[in-house]
């Protein structure tokens, strides 16, 4: 018996926190993470995983540890960032960090990695760029909280380094830098948001932006979408924004909308992929590590499933990558309707792990079917608002992942199962 999951990605040993630099060659997909592999036994060195796993296949293989806290400007950690491959040529863009000490401030300065051979058995080498830092500090009217570079191409073949940060006045903000050729980088300034909410816009820090370009599927238009995490002095939350970015200017249409519902989800990257986006998530929160698989087995916190995001109507809809043998971990499916339901996951000696309930609103003048889909574990209760259709929920190890509305919604949450017992799957519930 073993909490660690078969189809979620886990550190082998230690910590594991933000996925990092997703990279897909065919379909072979290489996902970076931050890992500390000490943890919680020796000082913090957090530096980056790998493993990579073959779409479809849903299993991991681990390879060894691509950058280790090692050089002046990153001896505290090697800090979330993103990968680009452009014509045959790898490359990592990361924070390196600096904690404060009783002779400087806290530092943070942004980096590139020359990555060669990454199919290779050895999964690649990792060579620093001599002129490190690329972007040393941060600039006016910011703060040392400046990190997690998501490097992308914009239409016209010029190149966005998106960066989150912190202001002076402590309000969060995503900054832009830009390149013509990935080696030098001219800042541009933050993005300027028409239309965004006001309690987002005054979190103190936004943490680990994405962009992509999305098509929507009702109406054929390609639309930005930005991932982004906002913190809060009581909250860390994850979620996106749709609309029109014109140079800095955002304009919004669908206004801050979370990504995930769950218990624990955070810091996820996307990286385009047809006219949608693949993405993976952590399954875990700042500074919350305490769970039983640190004691029994020497490791905390999972990856999601690879998940393929579309855009509907200017929403991001959800569908879990299942692995080719589903039959290895515990998935069921049902169709929402105009009729209540509750369905419990439990383990082989019948504890419930988690219950799952769909409570349908009164029709509408339109007959269209919606509700409120709710996850429950350990008495602490999330819900979404979503439309019938179809409910996947799926369970592996300490690894629960629901989607409903036929994707409209998703929740992740982190589920123990006493003495590490096996799923049984999910039953009716009361």
């Amino acid at each position: 018996m073993t909490y660690r999951p078969k189809f979620h990605l886990t550190p082998p040993q230690g910590r594991l926190n933000d996925p990092n630099g997703l990279t897909l060659i065919g379909d072979e997909l290489h996902v970076f993470y931050q890992h500390d592999p000490a943890f919680p036994h020796g000082r913090r060195r957090t530096g980056w995983g790998h493993a990579v796993t073959r779409l479809g296949s849903g299993e991991f293989y681990h390879l060894p540890d691509a950058l280790y806290p090692d050089f002046p400007y990153d001896a505290d950690g090697c800090f979330s960032g993103s990968s680009v491959v452009h014509d045959g040529r790898m490359r990592l863009f990361y924070t390196g960090n600096l904690d404060a000490d009783a002779e400087h401030e806290h530092r943070t300065s942004q980096n590139v990695v020359e990555v060669e051979d990454v199919q290779g058995p050895l999964g690649g080498t990792y060579l620093r760029r001599a002129d490190n830092p690329i972007i040393n500090g941060f600039p006016e009217g910011f703060t040392s909280d400046f990190r997690d570079p998501h490097v992308t191409q914009a239409a016209d073949g010029s190149w966005r380094m998106l960066i989150g940060a912190r202001s002076e006045s402590n309000t969060g903000a995503v900054v832009v830098y830009t390149s013509d050729d990935l080696e030098s980088w001219e800042y541009a300034g933050p993005i300027e948001f028409v239309g965004l909410d006001y309690n987002t816009a005054s979190a103190h820090m936004w943490e680990c932006p994405n962009l992509v370009s999305m098509t929507d599927q009702s109406t054929g238009e390609e639309l930005d979408v930005l991932v982004f995490c906002p913190q809060f002095a009581d909250a860390d939350e994850c979620g996106y924004v749709v609309g029109r970015l014109d140079g800095l200017r955002f304009e919004v249409i669908t206004d801050f909308t979370p990504l995930d519902y769950g218990h624990q989800f955070y810091a996820p990257q996307l990286i385009s992929f047809g006219p949608g986006a693949l993405m993976l998530g952590w399954m875990g929160l700042p500074a919350r590590d305490d769970t039983p698989t640190l004691a029994a087995e020497g490791w905390v916190h999972q990856l999601t499933l690879p998940r393929e995001l579309s855009l509907i109507d200017a929403t991001v809809h959800t569908t879990l990558r299942l692995p080719r043998n589903e039959d290895e971990m515990v998935v069921w499916r049902s169709e929402l309707g105009a009729e209540p339901r509750s369905v419990e996951l439990v383990d082989v000696d019948g504890y419930v792990g988690a219950t799952v309930a769909w409570a349908p609103h009164p029709a509408g003048p339109t007959g269209a079917v919606r509700g409120t889909l709710s996850v429950t574990v350990d008495g602490f209760m999330r819900w979404a608002d979503c439309a019938a259709g179809e409910l996947v929920c799926t369970a592996d190890g300490a690894a629960l992942e629901v989607t409903g509305g036929g994707g409209e919604v998703a929740f992740s949450s982190a589920v123990f199962a006493p003495d590490a017992n096996e799923w049984a799957g999910f039953q009716a519930g009361d």
